[in-house]
């Protein structure tokens, strides 16, 4: 006997009358993911087929079915694909995700060419967020990089509630938690002395309650991205560092369909975060900036009326190909920030402009000679920083190192490190010479590395 199988399938349905919509927009068409307990592919079409008639919806396509362990292997394990596949059961083998209602596209009408405002940001503290006429504030506190969240929040007098729908004690502990804080709470005073480098989650001003706001938010723990177009990814949102870039990344209508409940989102500053050009930080947090000088400083992000405008909930809310490329130059660029920030601690005498220089440089020579991972970079910043950006121009062994297509990257990147002192030697021996403009087989030295 054939044991039945989680199977996954891409559906595009369509609905035979208003009453059988499963999703709020006026349109008939959608798509979904849906979960089958079946046998075999041919079994997932039949199912899908009758339950999409008993439901009063016409199938008009299905594909992209594998089984749920073909998935995990492929990408991972998706949590929301798992759960939804462990609703199944022999007497009900479907089950769909969340509709997405295809919308018609306005090709026909351009879009109007109008100027929206900015998003406003303005530097604030935790005092402020609760002087007098001000709105409730909430926190989603980061599971991931808060390990201690579900123990606080259950010794704490405070309603909260998990974003993800899992039960699993495992899963829930790496999950947002959304919680109400009050002025005099042992929960308000724990959060805002956490070190606000650990990027432990944000804050939101908000008049919603607790059930209206877990109900948004979920909405947007996962999302459509041009990363993957078979299923939707984790969406950090309440990161801080994601919190900040999305502000900058995502469209206007994104963002204001996201904060439609929000008054203001907040999040805990600190020097690994990507400030946008438009927040006036006084005084400055520089690169180098100690991180107890910035605990307690909050950024706060709203919308201006004009922004709130062009909220269109009814859209299909999915990262674009723009956005995810922005997301993804403000992740580098937050990346080349840490490491030169980390190179202060060996390089204390050069000033942080160099060191990001040297960055900078040193991917650019990561990507001609295959050397791409964060330990491999910041070798080649320190060859950079010790014997210049053109060193394997100048320096015959690395340049035989780094051109080498048969090692790899971290291969490359070892012998780099073994090589260096010696590079180092050359360098301080020839660089007199060579300011001096004299040409460098004018002079060889001992040290010379070409010498056997």
């Amino acid at each position: 006997m054939v044991t039945a199988d989680y199977w996954l399938a891409r559906c595009h349905v369509m609905a035979h009358s208003p009453s059988t919509r499963r999703w709020e927009e006026d349109v008939d068409e959608a798509v979904t993911v849906a979960a089958v307990l079946a046998n075999s592919e041919a079994e997932v079409r039949t199912l899908l087929q009758q339950q999409c008639h008993a439901d009063g919806l016409g199938l008009l396509r299905v594909d992209a079915i594998e089984t749920l362990l073909q998935r995990c292997r492929r990408e991972g394990l998706v949590q929301g694909l798992v759960e939804l596949a462990h609703t199944t059961s022999p007497q009900h083998p479907v089950a769909y995700g969340e509709m997405l209602p295809l919308l018609p596209e306005k090709a026909a009408e351009p879009e109007p060419t109008v100027i929206l405002p900015p998003v406003n940001y303005q530097e604030t503290t935790w005092q402020a967020l609760f002087a007098p006429h001000q709105p409730p504030l909430w926190a989603v506190i980061d599971g991931v990089n808060c390990r201690e969240a579900m123990v606080r929040l259950s010794q704490a007098e405070a309603h909260s509630a998990c974003l993800y729908a899992s039960t699993d004690s495992a899963t829930q502990a790496n999950a947002p938690w959304l919680v109400r804080l009050e002025a005099d709470s042992d929960l308000r005073e724990w959060l805002e002395n956490l070190p606000q480098n650990q990027h432990w989650g944000i804050l939101l001003e908000s008049n919603a309650t607790l059930k209206q706001l877990r109900t948004h938010l979920r909405k947007f723990t996962m999302l459509w991205t041009p990363a993957n177009d078979q299923a939707p990814v984790y969406f950090r949102f309440y990161d801080p560092r994601v919190a900040l870039d999305m502000s900058q990344a995502l469209k206007p209508w994104k963002l204001a369909a996201l904060m439609a409940p929000l008054e203001a989102l907040i999040v805990p500053a600190s020097p690994l975060m990507t400030l946008p050009s438009a927040l006036e930080f006084t005084p400055a947090m520089a690169l180098d900036t100690d991180t107890r000088e910035v605990q307690g400083r909050l950024v706060r992000i709203s919308l201006s009326d004009g922004a709130r405008a062009v909220n269109d909930q009814g859209r299909q809310f999915a990262i674009g190909q723009a956005e995810y490329q922005h997301f993804g130059e403000l992740a580098q660029s937050r990346a080349s920030q840490a490491l030169a920030r980390s190179l202060n601690e060996r390089y204390p005498q050069v000033s942080e402009g160099e060191r990001m220089r040297a960055v900078i440089d040193a991917k650019q020579l990561g990507q001609r000679y295959g050397v791409q991972s964060k330990k491999q970079i910041k070798t080649l910043a320190i060859c950079v920083l010790e014997v210049g950006a053109d060193f394997p121009q100048r320096h015959h062994d690395a340049q035989r190192i780094l051109g080498n297509a048969k090692l790899a990257g971290w291969r490359k990147c070892q012998l780099l490190e073994e090589w260096l002192p010696r590079g180092r030697l050359r360098h301080a021996l020839l660089t007199p010479y060579q300011q001096e403009g004299e040409h460098e087989d004018n002079y060889r030295p001992i040290a010379d590395e070409e010498r056997p």
